[in-house]
């Protein structure tokens, strides 16, 4: 074989290992692309439209109670018309104590009964309640009733600054409408009592203690 025919035959295999390697990527790259259009989106659920019926008003419908007249227990005392009478009103029924006090004192049965009368009492106090779901007994100081609004607000500030939680309520009476100033409540009646007793003298007031019946 000589060496034009050598040549030939390389050059041809050459050539066809060329075709060999890019002659299928060349195809490859010609041929279309199927694109898939299915959504992939759910369908939509299955829902039942809800009815709402129109709002109709209520039958016989009460306005609840104002706040400043809950909560009021019922009480006689006197009426002052400001601050300057209150003390005066204090002034009197203090010398007509004192007054008392320097008479002869009761006679040792009456005393008998007032210690037995005591000691019923306590013992009623702290018998244990037989209903444990019954709203426990409350007290409350009631300080002044004052036809003054400024004067009875004025007193609740003075109370106030001294540590007593105290505030005012409205009340209507048959003397008219009152400011009535009371500390509590307190959950026994000793604490009210005890109260009482460092009010009247520190603020010339007559304080009533006074059951709290919410």
């Amino acid at each position: 074989m000589n060496d034009g025919l050598k040549q030939r035959l390389i050059g041809a295999l050459v050539l066809t290992g060329i075709a060999v390697i890019f002659l299928p990527g060349f195809f490859k790259e010609q041929q279309l692309h199927q694109v898939d259009t299915r959504s992939q989106i759910p369908p939509r659920p299955e829902t039942r439209p809800i009815v709402i019926e129109a709002p109709r008003p209520v039958q016989d419908n009460q306005l609840p109670e104002d706040p400043d007249t809950l909560f009021m227990p019922e009480s006689d005392q006197p009426v002052a018309d400001d601050l300057a009478q209150l003390e005066q009103s204090y002034a009197t029924s203090s010398s007509a104590l004192s007054s008392d006090e320097s008479r002869e004192a009761v006679s040792s049965s009456s005393s008998s009964e007032v210690m037995a009368s005591s000691s019923e009492m306590l013992a009623a106090s702290s018998a244990p309640d037989s209903d444990p779901l019954a709203t426990p007994e409350a007290w409350v100081v009631q300080v002044a009733s004052l036809r003054s609004a400024e004067s009875a607000q004025q007193l609740r500030k003075k109370l106030q600054e001294r540590g007593y939680k105290a505030y005012v309520r409205l009340a209507q009476t048959s003397q008219g409408q009152v400011s009535r100033v009371f500390i509590g409540p307190k959950i026994d009646k000793a604490l009210a009592e005890a109260v009482k007793a460092e009010i009247d003298p520190a603020f010339k007031v007559n304080s009533l203690v006074l059951k709290f019946a919410p």
